[in-house]
């Protein structure tokens, strides 16, 4: 036998599982790239959906903002989903930017944007503290 037959194969673990707060994070991403993206739709044809004015710009201006940033933490939700090493780093960088967007726009609509930011600071949470994999058991086959 030659020393390339005896060498292992290294094959990737493709059945690694993710953490709860992993896959509670990627899931309130979407959740909230969603609301985004609808609040940047409404802020298009319908300004008196909310309720003060803008801290800076006009409401067109923020509506486009959100509408933007919907789509972007769309992705970074399904990044994170599929399991994309980079997708935790990019998730923690788009809620961070979430939750300061959301601080600028309080005057818009006061209560929705402090439970967005309240959210934001679970999932940065679970981005952080709660990203672990769990390998499945093995089954015990027969030694042979």
């Amino acid at each position: 036998m030659s020393a390339y037959s005896q060498q292992p194969a290294v094959v990737p673990d493709r059945n690694v599982m993710p953490s709860g707060w992993m896959l509670f994070a990627a899931i309130m991403i979407l959740i909230s790239g969603l609301f985004n993206a609808f609040d940047g739709l409404f802020g298009f044809f319908r300004a008196t959906y909310y309720i003060g004015r803008p801290i800076g710009g006009s409401i067109w201006i923020w509506a486009l903002v959100l509408l933007v940033f919907g789509v972007v933490q769309i992705a970074a939700g399904l990044a994170i989903m599929s399991g994309q090493s980079w997708g935790r780093w990019f998730g923690i960088v788009v809620i961070s930017l979430n939750a300061l967007l959301h601080l600028l726009v309080v005057a818009l609509y006061p209560w929705w944007s402090l439970t967005i930011i309240a959210i934001d600071l679970l999932v940065i949470y679970g981005l952080t503290a709660g990203w672990r994999n769990i390998a499945p058991r093995e089954s015990q086959g027969p030694v042979g």
